[in-house]
């Protein structure tokens, strides 16, 4: 929808929230590049969209939008922008459930079977991780990404798992190349969606997922 028509729906958006938010266009494009990596899945596989750091969910949206057979679960800390992003959410009748509580709290006490497929969106706040000099440091995200990745790994040892990681094109190579190795196959993607000091990128990394194997670095 248009800026006017969501308005008139009764829509609103905080200012954190359109902050390195997921816009739409690139939305789109992640959502596409999910949709070719669950299609290895089988047909009959129930699938779990996860994002630790929902915000306006605008990001879990557009992956929904493109996994079928699936329920998302995101977490919020912010009780403003839970409230928000909540109402916004009942208005488009969409099948995510948002809850205001720390992903951490929540994750061993949410048991999922180990059937189930599971995609992790991970987009922690930046903070001071980007710098002009140097691009971002993974390792300096708000919680670091891999103490993420540490915590969906215990929680959900046996589950197939594809992690949808919010990047830059440009890296700080140690953190980077240690985030991957957390990985049983994994391929970077960059998007010619701009972003402060570079373009906007995204980690793929998957474990005990069926392999897609033949992908990597590429730019769309």
């Amino acid at each position: 929808m248009r800026p006017a028509q969501w308005y008139a729906r009764g829509m609103r958006l905080l200012a954190r929230t359109t902050l390195e938010v997921v816009g739409d266009q690139l939305g789109e494009m992640i959502g596409a590049d999910v949709a070719r990596k669950v299609a290895v899945a089988p047909s009959s596989a129930v699938f779990d969209v996860i994002d630790p750091f929902a915000g306006s969910c605008n990001g879990l949206y557009w992956v929904l939008r493109h996994v079928p057979n699936a329920t998302g679960l995101g977490f919020e800390l912010d009780e403003r922008v839970f409230a928000l992003t909540s109402c916004n959410l009942a208005l488009l009748d969409s099948p995510i459930e948002l809850m205001l509580r720390d992903y951490r709290d929540l994750l061993g006490q949410r048991r999922l079977p180990a059937s189930h497929y599971l995609v992790i969106c991970l987009g922690p706040p930046w903070g001071d991780a980007l710098t002009a000099a140097e691009g971002l440091d993974l390792g300096r995200t708000c919680p670091p990404v891999a103490e993420i990745v540490d915590d969906i790994e215990r929680a959900y040892s046996e589950n197939p798992v594809l992690y949808v990681v919010e990047a830059h094109e440009r890296l700080v190579p140690g953190p980077f190349a240690t985030l991957r190795k957390k990985f049983a196959e994994s391929d970077f993607q960059v998007y010619d969606v701009a972003a402060p000091h570079g373009r906007r990128a995204m980690l793929f990394g998957t474990n005990r997922w069926p392999s897609i194997k033949g992908e990597g670095t590429s730019c769309h």
